[in-house]
This record gives C-alpha cells, sequence and structure tokens, in this order.
C-alpha cells in the first residue's frame, strides 16, 4: 500500500511531532511504501518528498497535480486546506479549530477568510474519515461547520519526545538573570493571551521578583507585545530567548520555576511537551480539556481574567511544593495508541 503524509504546516510547528509520528509508521509499517508532502526535511531513508505548496492557487492546481501523480492509496493530512478536487481516500486530522476560529492576521481579509472557510468546509465533505483530538472539537465540527458526527472520530493524540537532557548549562547565567523565572512558549500568536500574562507578572512582582523567559521567534519578533512590556515599565523582567538550541532546552525547563499556559481557545496542548518531558509544574487555563487531561497534577486559573491568575498563584505555588511527574499522562497519551487507532482507518 502507498500511504501519503501530509504535514505541509504542522512541520514548521510541532516538529517533534512529526518526527516521532513518522519514525514509528515506519517502524511498524514497513509493508507499506510511505512518502511525505513536507516544508521539513526529515532524514529518513529518502522516503520524503519535501515541496511546498502554500499559496491559494500552487495549493489548488500545482499540489492536485502532484496528488493525482502520486495515485496514493491513502493520504493522511494534517492541514486544514487541501486540494479540493482531491477525494481518494483521505483522512483529515483536525487537531482544533483555533486557527479557523483565531486565524493569523493575513487571513481576515474578506477573500482569503472565505475562501479558507470555504477550503476547509469543501475538504472536510470530501474526506473519507475525519479525525479530532477532544469531544469538544467534534462538537464544533458539527455545528459550526455543518459536519456529520458519525464521520467525526475522536482519537487520543500524544505528547513528543524532547532532545535528550545530556548538556546541562546555567540559564540564569546565560540570560544575565537576577531572578527566579518562569516560562511562556506558546509559539502560535493569535491566541496566545500574552497581554493578560504580562499583566500578571506585573502584579505578582509587587510582592515576588520574577522574571518570565518568553521562547520562539514569532513571540520575539511581535511588535504590539514588546510595546505593552515597555508601556507596563516590566522589560527589566521580560527575557526574549529566541529558538533556544535543543542541546539547551532541558536547562531551560528544569531550571524554571514553571511553564505558564494562559491559551484562551481550548485545544489539545500538544506544545506542553517539554513542560511534561522535562518534569516542570505547570500553570494552566481552567478549560474542561485540561482538566481531563490533567487532572489534579496541575493548578487552573481562568484565561480571561487576570484577577483569576493572581487569585489562585498562591495555591500553585503550594501544589508546586509536592509536584507529582507526568507519568500517568505520558502513558495515556502514548505514541503507539494514536498510531494503532488511526492506521486502523485506512
Amino acid at each position: 500500500m502507498k500511504v501519503w503524509i501530509d504535514i505541509r504546516n504542522i512541520s514548521n510547528n510541532n516538529q517533534s511531532f512529526c518526527n516521532d509520528f513518522i519514525n514509528y509508521y515506519l517502524l511498524n509499517k514497513k509493508d507499506n511504501l510511505l512518502n511525505i508532502y513536507s516544508s521539513k526535511y526529515f532524514e529518513l531513508e529518502n522516503k520524503i518528498y519535501n515541496k511546498n505548496f502554500y499559496s491559494f492557487f500552487w495549493e489548488q492546481v500545482n499540489f492536485l497535480k502532484q496528488l493525482l501523480k502520486d495515485k496514493n492509496d491513502s493520504l493522511i493530512t494534517f492541514e486544514e486546506t487541501f486540494p479540493i478536487f482531491y477525494k481518494n481516500n483521505v483522512i483529515q486530522i483536525i487537531p482544533s479549530l483555533e486557527k479557523i476560529l483565531y486565524p493569523e492576521i493575513e487571513k481576515t481579509k474578506f477573500f482569503k477568510k472565505y475562501s479558507y472557510l470555504y477550503i476547509i468546509k469543501k475538504n472536510l465533505k470530501n474526506s473519507k474519515n475525519i479525525v479530532c483530538f477532544s469531544q469538544a472539537t467534534k462538537k464544533e465540527l458539527n455545528e459550526k461547520l455543518n459536519i456529520s458526527e458519525d464521520k467525526i472520530k475522536i482519537i487520543n493524540p500524544f505528547f513528543p519526545s524532547s532532545p535528550n537532557a545530556d548538556l546541562v548549562i546555567d540559564i540564569k547565567t546565560k540570560l544575565s538573570l537576577k531572578n527566579d523565572y518562569l516560562i511562556y512558549d506558546y509559539n502560535y500568536f493569535s491566541n496566545n493571551n500574552l497581554k493578560r500574562t504580562l499583566e500578571f507578572l506585573k502584579e505578582i512582582n509587587k510582592d515576588k521578583a520574577i522574571s518570565l523567559v518568553i521562547l520562539w521567534n514569532k513571540n520575539a519578533n511581535n511588535k504590539e507585545i514588546r510595546e505593552l512590556i515597555l508601556s507596563l515599565n516590566i522589560e527589566k523582567l521580560i527575557i526574549f530567548a529566541w529558538n533556544p538550541e535543543n542541546k539547551e532546552l532541558s536547562s531551560y525547563y528544569k531550571q524554571s520555576l514553571w511553564v505558564i499556559y494562559p491559551i484562551v481557545y481550548n485545544n489539545f496542548p500538544i506544545t506542553l511537551n517539554n513542560a511534561i518531558n522535562y518534569n516542570t509544574p505547570i500553570y494552566i487555563s481552567d478549560w474542561e480539556e485540561n482538566k481531563e487531561i490533567f487532572g489534579d497534577l496541575v493548578t487552573y486559573f481562568s484565561p480571561i481574567s487576570v484577577s483569576s491568575m493572581i487569585k489562585n498563584f498562591p495555591l500553585f505555588l503550594e501544589n508546586s511544593k509536592s509536584f507529582n511527574w507526568y507519568d500517568k499522562i505520558k502513558n495515556r497519551y502514548n505514541i503507539k495508541n494514536f498510531f494503532d487507532n488511526l492506521t486502523s482507518l485506512i
């Protein structure tokens, strides 16, 4: 069987998730001919078709030609958009409707907004199966995009691995930090809630000096956030660490007090994989999906209320003293279960 996997965009933002999934697939389905449409190159026995098809025209025309030429038996796509005239045995994976409900600025213009929504709806109706990661996403697909519930399958995803923790460096010395620090590491700007996080940081620093280390380039490049930091007069508390090297990541997380995850829109928190793998306490939005995943292992706050973030913070500090590791979460959300359930649909 010839199986193709489409990870053109997700390979940019969640490379570790893609790498783990592809390697596991190759290891466990050796009878399949596996190839990949990706914007990142994965060194996997030259079984990679590395090609960019991003714009509306190139995706709908050239990418369609390529798909028809390749004559796939089955195709798994993690992308919301896809050639609308391709209807051959597609399994569409929708982790959340975040990018639809909270689109990037360039996709809010009239033509792009409605063409984007049209393509998504068309592809969902054309697909053989739709996979999502939670009951909430399934409900939204049904109610907001009018997709039949019978077509939608819920499969638990997995938290990808993190780089090995061989190298230990002193992060506070590297970043010239005088205070203990917390980490903010969410890399999708429209849903990041950084404004309330910065306001919260200003308030808690009235009692205790704590710095905020913000990871990833997209956050560091945002002019609005930098202006807000200046207006709140907290520039001495903020460090933009950009994209740390993989060999340094474990030191960033293990030496931090905790990771804050204040996301406004509910989705499966795959991006918390580093905090989970390096056993860093997490302070997180109180969405039902998060509570279903983490139970009493983390402390919650309302993501739409700075006062809630401040009020629950002492409880979080107290809970962090008796912090339990995330072993049962990693056991529940593991790659074997995800892979077995997904490939059963092919």
